[in-house]
């Protein structure tokens, strides 16, 4: 029986389709050239396909990138963050690292 979670929220995940497909393109990437994600999958990522956790996780890990939590309507101040534009004085939740906080959903080496 096949266990693994698939992502469906189109919104979503049209949303990180694009933003990988950016990334990707900056760094100069052609899809067959990401290592260990197969072009296919990349495609049907960027594309906005159904995609399991770990598949996303993994292609992000491969363009330098790690998923985070942000409170809804904190991306735009997260990133400005990341870049160096928030001030001290902003009030900004910190993000939460999908990796340690779902580290009990991690597939285990078989």
């Amino acid at each position: 029986m096949n266990t693994l979670k698939r992502i469906n929220n189109q919104e979503t995940l049209a949303l990180l389709g694009k933003t990988l497909r950016e990334r990707r393109a900056s760094m100069g990437l052609a899809q067959s050239a990401v290592r260990g994600i197969r072009q296919a999958t990349i495609s049907k990522i960027e594309r906005g396909g159904d995609v399991t956790l770990d598949t996303l996780i993994g292609y992000a890990a491969a363009l330098g990138l790690e998923l985070v939590l942000a409170p809804i309507g904190q991306r735009a101040t997260l990133t400005r963050a990341a870049m160096g534009g928030v001030k001290a004085t902003d009030n900004v939740a910190s993000p939460l690292d999908l990796l340690d906080e779902f580290a009990d959903l991690r597939d285990e080496p078989e």
